[in-house]
């Protein structure tokens, strides 16, 4: 009746309500329950639309309702008040103050409801699939139905006592219906994430724990009779409530996780074929290490196996595109290796090589062809699982096997990411530690730089492996001191001047070349000929390959040390200087010797460019002139401005932008750092010869030089303006244009520092 009215939209219908909850409230806490579940039944037994038939004869009918004579809306109508009585019921004063005596009934209640929300979403589908749910007021009706009897759930949920909501958990998850076991298991999940542990109730804490093993044992249960996608739902429904419950109560209560960590581990969870259920065992997994640390590593053999399978697996299927759940499954085995590492370091020395072949993949920084959120959030766990590795592995384990499986890398993409790593690890060793294996780190460092020089190695992958190399150079060397820097630079300087260094090391990416190729590529005249036009070449020489990466290291040094390296810079000038001569044009008598001595000279590239950047930093760094000295500064300044006659470039204009961008800072910095206007005179007088040069572009560099030596020392440098006077007047007559041009900006620069016009002394 109430239903119906309800229905028509009358107002008694409230009342009517309110009078059946009146008369409720005169039984007991029990019976009141009880007739919830019965009424609860009833509505699961409920079709979802009229019946075609009559009902058989002998057949109950529900409430003795006459079924076969309501139609669809009063069906509707009869759940939604039902379900709207049951609900006012339970969250009434009156109710609540008569539980003690119902905790049976609590439990039946429960799973009525498990069934009866089971029931109703299975015929919401059905009807949704037959089309029959056109109307938006059917579909409410349903949508509120479903939503209703979730709220009396969560009534009967929140009146049960810790212990008897464990019980009656228990219970239900051994029923036959996957669905009713997935649902008891999300009541877990939500029970143990709203448990309060610091009210300091023992027993109800002890009481909710219970809940575990029963969980942990759905978490490995075998498919059964139930449907494969069932079965894979509950499993890691209970996987969820597993890590739900260690991340709150694992650290006040380890002993229950403990044995539950080897459910997860196993062949049903851990071990399943289906990548979501392995994801979930991984990332509950992940919460229980994190949470117990040391006290799983006896069970350590059980389920890391499973987890560096799980990222093999998922590394190999990279960077193809792949499924969601297959990348979830890899952000799982990078979260659970992580949670490892991080609290079990020192116990994985068996297992590195399988760690660091999976976390160092290239494939995981890739360029993403699809989903690229997750595919970047699991490239920033690979980061985490190595971040903690280069604090938590102890050294004497970790850089044995970084050292041994660069020996394995099987791309040159590899190798980068080795040797970077190295250099986190380095940069993450103590003080101490680093006294101990800072010998093998530099000697690694070296041997990947000099890979380079193998023939057989493709410039790209060197100049990759040699920024990385650099890099971890860096990091190394900071945290030493400078007893221990020392030796260690003076090596790097014998290795890099050696007369005649050993074959270039050989690597499974890269194959040494046999001692035929090598020479052949060292000596071929031709090959040298066409390195010489162009000066971006890899040089293939072994004595310049190995200069090139001195001064790369050098320079990356300068910029970590600054002034603290100045004084072992030392070391490295005789050979900046005989570099500087073997580029260097020297201005001769003859036109014909100085042509013929150019034709001679090597390109200057990469090494001529690293040589004068080191002259640069050493120069700014060298504060307490313990590097350019008065005797160093007249070695230096006629080599330094030879570089101007030495023509080999592609263009003009990339004979000037070598100049502006090498040549003319290195000389300004030497100027400011010599500090002695005689040292000045020197060098500037070496340049303005220059000025006279057959070459329009030598004349161009000359004057560029210039300019940045203005700019540098400013009005102290118009001391040797009346010198420079001559050399500009003639330049402004120069045929050609380009020079013609710079000749006015370095006039109208100069003026801009004397603070009077030029004119009158170059007529």
């Amino acid at each position: 009746k109430n239903a119906a009215q309800r229905l028509r939209g009358g107002r008694g219908a409230d009342d009517v309500l309110a009078f059946a909850l009146s008369l409720t409230h005169e039984l007991t806490g029990a019976q009141q329950l009880a007739c919830v579940a019965q009424l609860l039944r009833a509505v699961a037994a409920l079709p979802a639309e009229p019946p075609q038939a009559e009902p058989a004869e002998g057949e109950p009918l529900p409430l003795g309702l006459d079924v076969a004579r309501m139609g669809a809306k009063q069906l509707r109508a009869f759940r939604l008040v039902a379900l709207d009585y049951a609900h006012q019921l339970l969250t009434s004063r009156q109710f609540t103050a008569k539980l003690a005596d119902a905790d049976a009934a609590l439990a039946d209640a429960a799973q009525t409801l498990l069934l009866l929300i089971g029931r109703l979403a299975a015929q919401h589908a059905e009807l949704a699939a037959r089309g029959r749910l056109e109307t938006d007021v059917a579909a409410r009706a349903w949508t509120q139905a479903v939503q209703l009897a979730y709220a009396v759930l969560d009534d009967v949920n929140a009146l049960m006592q810790p212990a008897q909501f464990a019980a009656t958990v228990a219970q239900l998850l051994g029923h036959g219906d996957a669905k009713v076991r997935r649902k008891a298991l999300a009541l877990a999940t939500a029970r143990l994430g709203a448990f309060d542990a610091r009210a300091g109730d023992d027993a109800a804490l002890d009481a909710v724990l219970a809940l575990l093993p029963p969980v942990a044992a759905a978490a490995n249960a075998p498919d059964g009779a139930d449907d494969a996608r069932d079965a894979r739902a509950c499993r890691q429904a209970a996987l969820l409530c597993v890590a739900t419950a260690a991340r709150r109560f694992a650290g006040l209560r380890p002993a229950p996780f403990v044995d539950a960590a080897a459910a997860v581990a196993g062949a049903h969870s851990l071990g399943a074929a289906h990548p979501a259920v392995a994801a979930a065992a991984l990332v509950a997994l992940a919460v229980l290490c994190d949470q117990l640390g040391p006290r799983l590593i006896p069970a350590l053999p059980a389920y890391l196996p499973g987890v560096l399978k799980h990222l093999r697996t998922a590394t190999a299927a990279l960077p193809e595109p792949m499924a969601a759940d297959d990348l979830a499954l890899l952000i799982g085995a990078l979260s659970a290796l992580q949670a490892i590492v991080a609290n079990m370091g020192a116990f994985l020395a068996p297992s590195l090589p399988a760690l660091l072949a999976g976390v160092l993949s290239p494939a995981l920084r890739a360029p993403p062809p699809d989903n690229a959120e997750l595919r970047a959030e699991a490239l920033a766990k690979a980061d985490a699982v190595l971040a903690a590795a280069a604090t938590s592995v102890p050294a004497r384990q970790l850089l044995p096997a970084l050292f041994a499986f660069y020996q394995r890398a099987d791309a040159a993409a590899t190798a980068v990411l080795i040797v970077e790593f190295a250099g986190r690890a380095a940069a993450a060793l103590p003080r101490n530690h680093l006294t101990q294996f800072h010998k093998p780190l530099f000697k690694f460092l070296l041997g990947a730089l000099d890979v380079a020089r193998n023939p057989r190695v493709p410039a790209a992958a060197a100049d990759a492996l040699e920024q990385a190399a650099l890099g971890a150079l860096q990091r190394v060397v900071v945290k030493l001191s400078d007893a221990l820097f020392a030796p260690l630079f003076r090596s790097l300087v014998e290795w890099a001047t050696a007369a005649a260094p050993p074959p270039p090391p050989a690597v499974a990416w890269a194959p040494a070349a046999d001692a035929a190729a090598t020479d052949a590529a060292e000596t071929d005249a031709d090959a040298a000929d066409a390195a010489a036009t162009d000066a971006d070449a890899r040089p293939q020489h072994a004595a310049e390959t190995r200069l090139r990466v001195l001064y790369g290291v050098v320079n990356a040094l300068y910029a970590q040390l600054r002034a603290l390296l100045a004084p072992h810079y030392a070391l490295v000038l005789d050979t900046t200087v005989a570099q500087l001569q073997r580029f260097g044009v020297a201005l001769a008598s003859l036109d014909a010797q100085e042509e013929a001595d150019r034709r001679e000279k090597p390109a200057p590239g990469a090494l001529w460019a690293a040589v004068l950047e080191s002259v640069r930093l050493s120069a700014l760094h060298d504060g307490a002139g313990d590097v350019w000295s008065e005797d160093a500064l007249r070695r230096v300044f006629r080599p330094l401005a030879d570089q101007l006659a030495n023509t080999k470039a592609p263009s003009y204009d990339a004979y000037v932008a070598r100049v502006r961008a090498s040549l003319a800072p290195a000389a300004s910095a030497l100027l400011a750092a010599s500090g002695n206007d005689a040292m000045w005179k020197m060098l500037n007088q070496a340049v303005l010869l220059r000025t006279r040069s057959d070459y329009a572009c030598v004349r161009h560099g000359a004057l560029l030089v210039l300019q940045a030596c203005y700019e540098r020392l400013g009005e102290e440098y118009l001391i040797l303006l009346p010198e420079t006077i001559p050399h500009l007047a003639e330049l402004l007559e120069d045929d050609d244009p380009r020079v013609e041009r710079a000749t006015h900006e370095t006039i109208k620069l100069i003026e801009s520092y004397l603070g009077e016009s030029l004119q009158s002394y170059l007529r």
